[in-house]
């Protein structure tokens, strides 16, 4: 071998693989593993002969198991034997020139071009075993065989290849290891061709290093063939195995066991976490949440502490002490918990707990324990003894794939809250306690008779006549814009409730959400809030009924004419956008007819309805919401479903658009 072959890089090996590789589907076919299966059965029984030293050819073996093939198998004989005459180049006269072991190994490919890669490697090495086996079987049957078989022993200098010990050890070695490579080389194009890489990422890599492992594999079986050549010749000839070679296989063999069982590792790990999902998506408990997502575990059980002692509970009290109440999950890996998030979230978890039904449980984000486990655990120890509230303990990696994948947990601390029906109620929670505090959790168990009273609370708080107003089932026009829109607006609404007053003597109260304002940051807060509890509370009419109106006005949020709320005591009547509002009010006298038997409410909405479904008043919903908004949203005006581009839902009426035209 010349010094360039020993130093090809892998660029160009790459090079020479690809060159000569155009798989062919009307190629005619064999059964690999059938083929790998009986040349296995050669060189592990060349392995086991009791002329070499079993234990010398075992002992850096990895175990490696390939199936049986039946007795069906039909080999590729000529094949084989056509290979093996790409081989050899061997010379009786030293002085002769011989072929390179690289040429003969970039010949052999091009003779395969048209077979997969897994196919090319198990061919050679199966040719080269045709010829090995011989030895071997004469081998054994030597001194005690008949005429024949001493003959054809004879001939192939059977003799000469037992009396030549050591380099038949080596060489056994080498073949073994190659074998060995050949074999994961096929598991894991098994696991390619079976398994989507985005489940598996490790086969990404293990596909690429494949055709450079299949090079040296038939490298190495072709040197092995020369130093067949060398071992029978009756000369007397220094050992000529290439070192480089021998490296290489060693070294392809830790590589590819290495990146096989973590394929392995990711291939069970990625149908947990399919059965995790599947379960997660039908579940209608917390106390399958836990279960499904913190309990199951079957490699290292997870070990849950309660408190800053470090208490231990077990599986089963954990779920009794979550079952009907909310959970908050405190999401961060070991290394960038936050000292100010501790403190904020200890300083609410007893007002949480008690006045909220609300248990806060820390997940910390680490995907293997297993890797510096001493500086985990240590680390583990120390933040969860800071946390009067639940902590996990290796928390398994199919779990940990679905934070990722699911709720789109990264490096950075978030929590998630889930509601008693085991459902995701905001993804984002984090943030907005950190902004908000205690009011955050003023939304988790709604009541469609109370549900407005914590998103306005802080402008009625100061208002004692709007508070009574409020409280004894009032209605009241809750107006949004900027100063001067709100102020038209309110100037507009006065004139026209006057008839009303005068007439039915209701009633009816004005409040101002100022743009930009305070006041307004956390009236939108709120009403946000409130959609999330809504759309993940109940399916009976009357939530329905509200969330659809608690969507439409947080589509009017930005409309630059303003928009106008109206509820009746602490729940919503009626949204929509200032024109239509005030113009409902304004032609009063058209509709007060409808009042008669119903609410007045009831008929202001019927009235108003007509006028944002009929054509003058159809415009497009646009939707835009932060933190875990439904994943499916109908249009609150023509329950059409609207579009979904990325957290933004678009509707423009299309089916009322054409009925109205």
């Amino acid at each position: 071998m010349t010094h360039h072959e020993e130093n090809m890089s892998v660029d160009q090996i790459w090079t020479v693989v690809h060159d000569n590789h155009f798989p062919d589907q009307r190629q005619p076919s064999f059964c690999v593993h059938g083929l790998l299966s009986v040349t296995g059965s050669i060189i592990e029984d060349a392995a086991n002969n009791s002329i070499v030293d079993i234990n010398q050819q075992q002992k850096n073996a990895p175990a490696l198991t390939i199936s049986n093939v039946d007795d069906t198998f039909i080999s590729p004989l000529y094949l084989l034997k056509s290979i093996n005459c790409k081989m050899s180049s061997w010379n009786a006269d030293p002085h002769a020139k011989q072929v390179s072991l690289h040429q003969r190994t970039e010949v052999i490919l091009q003779k395969l071009k048209q077979f997969s890669l897994e196919a090319k490697a198990v061919l050679t090495l199966a040719a080269f075993a045709l010829e090995y086996g011989d030895f071997w079987q004469l081998a054994r049957q030597y001194g005690r065989c008949d005429k024949l078989t001493k003959s054809v022993a004879i001939l192939k200098r059977v003799s000469i290849f037992i009396k030549r010990k050591a380099s038949v050890v080596e060489l056994n070695n080498l073949i073994m290891e190659t074998y060995h490579v050949i074999g994961y080389i096929v598991k894991l194009e098994d696991l390619l061709h079976n398994n989507n890489p985005n489940d598996v990422p490790t086969l990404t890599t293990a596909g690429r290093k494949i055709p450079t492992a299949v090079y040296w594999t038939i490298f190495t079986i072709v040197a092995c063939t020369d130093e067949i050549n060398r071992i029978t010749n009756d000369r007397d000839e220094p050992d000529n195995l290439p070192k480089l070679s021998g490296e290489k296989i060693n070294e392809l063999v830790m590589e590819l066991k290495e990146q096989y069982d973590r394929c392995v590792k990711e291939k069970a790990e990625a149908a947990k976490y399919l059965w995790i999902f599947k379960e997660l998506v039908i579940c209608d408990n917390i106390t399958k949440v836990i279960s499904t997502l913190i309990l199951y575990n079957d490699t290292e059980q997870p070990v849950i502490s309660c408190d800053s002692n470090n208490t231990k509970i077990d599986g089963d009290t954990f779920i009794n002490e979550v079952r009907g109440k909310y959970v908050l999950f405190y999401i961060s890996s070991l290394e960038n918990v936050s000292k100010e998030e501790l403190l904020l979230l200890a300083n609410l978890y007893k007002k949480i707990d008690e006045e909220y039904k609300c248990k806060i449980v820390w997940i910390p984000f680490e995907g293997d324990w297993t890797t510096e486990a001493e500086k985990k655990k240590l680390q583990f120890k120390k933040w969860s003894e800071q946390m009067p509230w639940y902590a996990v303990q290796y928390f398994s990696s199919p779990s940990y794939m679905y934070l990722k994948k699911e709720w789109k947990v990264r490096g950075n601390s978030t929590a998630v809250l889930i509601n008693p029906q085991g459902k995701v109620e905001n993804t984002n929670a984090l943030t907005l306690i950190k902004e908000f505090g205690i009011y955050f959790f003023a939304f988790l168990d709604i009541k469609v008779p109370t549900m407005l009273k914590p998103v306005v609370d802080h402008i009625t708080k100061d208002n004692d006549q709007l508070l009574n107003s409020m409280e004894n089932q009032g209605y009241t026009f809750f107006i949004g814009g900027n100063e001067k829109t709100t102020t038209d607006l309110s100037r507009k609404i006065t004139k026209a409730k006057f008839a009303i007053d005068k007439e039915l003597k209701i009633q009816i109260e004005l409040a101002s959400v100022r743009k930009e304002s305070e006041t307004s940051k956390t009236f939108w807060f709120g009403m946000e809030n409130l959609f999330f509890s809504l759309a993940h509370s109940s399916n009976e009419y009357e939530y329905k009924q509200v969330t659809k109106e608690v969507h439409k006005l947080l589509s009017y949020k930005d409309d630059i004419d303003g928009w106008i709320m109206l509820t009746k005591g602490w729940t919503v009547v009626t949204c929509g956008q200032a024109n239509t509002i005030v113009t409902t009010l304004e032609k009063f006298s058209v509709w007060k007819q409808h009042i008669i038997g119903k609410e007045w409410g009831d008929a202001f909405t019927k009235y108003h309805d007509s006028l944002i479904t009929g054509k003058q008043g159809l415009s497009c919903i646009t939707f835009q919401i932060a933190g875990n908004a439904p994943m499916h949203l109908d249009c609150p005006v023509c329950d059409d479903p609207m579009e979904t581009k990325l957290v933004k839902y678009n509707c423009c009426h299309p089916r009322l658009q054409n009925a109205a035209n």
